[in-house]
């Protein structure tokens, strides 16, 4: 697949499952694709684009991989050749947050994933045209070992240094949720008191989206049917939601499809999830969470969440001919459903570190 089409297929996740009625939505293209901001007035909404469109513009010029001029491309230049880089404020705390995920999921969530990226055609306009040979693969593998940065977060300013060529960190997983928490932060500064800031899909409710709403109504979307969405829920005020799915974005080679989410640990793009939706009290965690939790897997990510209070999430097997929902207790008491109920719910929670399943009712 070009990256085109896993432009559009973004576009696609950012419009197709919308977050209710709304006054007003001003919306614009950044970081490879659509942020919006809702507000109760197209004043209020213009107001607000004008402060964080900046914000997001910092982020992409920090953390994009497609450009080479950024502060993550030109750390990844710099593998291999004996140089601790200096990093801005804004890079030590996404690489120090991503860092204490990848331990805390023992490797599930992998901030040195680029190498394995591109191995796969991620970073490419166009995928290769067949696989490569499992040598090569562990090769790359071994490029993706994130125990083998050298962070420095108590020098001034922080240095990294990544010790191979070829090493390329990808901050994809949790730099949009660190850019909604930036917006969210500036606009409740100035007295925002309600909007609903989307970038790409990470979402943080302000406030309610109509008075007496009492929050702001978003989707899950069903993976399975191009812009539609299969419940729906009410996202308080500071709340946030992410999504991670296998239809966002995808390359073909030798006639099969792979989504981009990929498990480092074994070197492959991860199969039979279909799609994640976190919520959390922050978009950088539900952004980091959606990805973790879909390398994990419901039984392993429920009890990964014990670690993690006030988070909640809805696991999507890759399953299109029964669409099953598989909710964490705390999201699924919220859950409406969406024209007839077409999926099966089941709850899921972990005791004794198990996962224990039971029909929602």
């Amino acid at each position: 697949m070009t990256r085109t089409l896993a432009v559009a297929a973004l576009l696609l996740t950012a419009t197709g499952c919308g977050s209710g009625p709304a006054v007003a939505r001003s919306q614009w293209f950044t970081m490879g694709t659509v942020a919006a901001i809702q507000a109760q007035s197209m004043e209020e909404a213009k107001k607000g684009r004008e402060l964080i469109q900046p914000l997001f513009e910092r982020v992409n010029t920090l953390f994009s991989t497609w450009q080479e001029t950024s502060e993550l491309s030109r750390l990844n230049q710099a593998a291999g050749k004996n140089e601790l880089t200096p990093l801005s404020p804004e890079v030590a705390t996404l690489v120090a947050a991503a860092l204490q995920i990848a331990e805390a999921s023992d490797g599930a969530f992998n901030p040195l994933a680029g190498s394995l990226m591109s191995f796969w055609g991620f970073t490419q306009e166009r995928a290769p045209s067949a696989l490569s040979s499992e040598e090569a693969l562990q090769e790359a593998r071994k490029l993706a070992d994130w125990h083998r940065i050298q962070f420095y977060p108590t020098s001034t300013p922080v240095r990294l240094y990544l010790p191979h060529p070829g090493m390329k960190l990808d901050l994809g997983a949790i730099a949009k949720g660190y850019a909604v928490d930036l917006a969210y932060n500036t606009l409740t500064q100035v007295g925002t008191t309600n909007a609903l800031i989307d970038l790409g899909g990470n979402l943080r409710a302000i406030g309610e989206a109509s008075p007496g709403r009492g929050g702001w109504r978003t989707g899950i979307r069903n993976p399975f049917v191009d812009g539609s969405c299969t419940a729906q829920f009410l996202m308080t005020n500071g709340e946030a939601v992410a999504t991670s799915g296998n239809y966002e974005r995808f390359v073909e080679i030798a006639n099969k499809r792979y989504g981009h989410i990929m498990d480092v640990r074994t070197g492959r793009p991860v199969t039979g999830m279909a799609g994640v939706t976190v919520v959390a009290p922050s978009a950088m965690l539900a952004d980091a969470l959606s990805t973790t939790l879909f390398v994990l897997g419901p039984e392993a990510g429920v009890a990964f969440l014990k670690h993690y209070p006030g988070c909640e999430a809805i696991w999507i097997p890759d399953n299109p001919e029964k669409l099953t929902l598989l909710c964490t207790p705390g999201i699924a008491k919220r859950l409406t459903p969406i024209g007839q109920k077409q999926f099966i719910s089941r709850v899921i929670s972990a005791k004794d570190n198990n996962a224990r399943w039971s029909e929602a009712e």
